[in-house]
């Protein structure tokens, strides 16, 4: 998880993703095998995470074609999948990758207990952005090829985390 505000929630954060297709989700949180536009959010352009919405945890499409995506993807350029940045700490973080999907959401079941000195960590304490290959993507048999590893082959992907401060 990325907390950038210096305090106990997200709030505040300042998002852009560098997708808006997603792969929408049935009522047990599997895909149901199809590539949509995301609507809950216009998370292709600048939103804010505050400390209650938006409440995102979605699987966001950087290749739509899932033919096109090979096994390993090392050898593709790194593309940004979410750039983040808190405008009181200035902190910022970008993640880049070869994946062509990733997970973000904002931390709705965050329930940390306090340990000695750390404090504990609740609801939207903390985001991610975890670069993948498709959720589901080895029981969808138009996704298996990106995912499933067939004897000789190698699986590798490339995923950058960028931090700073200003």
């Amino acid at each position: 998880y990325f907390n950038l505000s210096d305090g106990p929630t997200i709030e505040g954060t300042e998002a852009v993703l560098a997708t808006s297709n997603y792969l929408p989700i049935d009522s047990t949180g599997i895909p149901i095998g199809t590539i949509e536009h995301y609507t809950s959010t216009e998370v292709d352009k600048p939103f804010f995470l505050n400390a209650t919405s938006p409440d995102i945890d979605d699987c966001f499409v950087m290749d739509t074609d899932p033919a096109s995506i090979p096994i390993d993807t090392r050898s593709r350029p790194l593309r940004l999948n979410a750039a983040l940045k808190h405008l009181i700490t200035g902190i910022h973080l970008e993640v880049h990758s070869t994946e062509p999907a990733f997970q973000f959401y904002t931390g709705k079941y965050i329930n940390i207990p306090s340990v000695g000195a750390a404090p504990e960590r609740g609801p939207r304490s903390g985001f991610c952005v975890e670069p993948s290959r498709y959720v589901n993507a080895p029981n969808e048999p138009a996704w298996r090829g990106m995912s499933v590893l067939k004897k000789g082959q190698i699986w590798g992907s490339k995923i950058v985390y960028k931090a700073w401060k200003e």
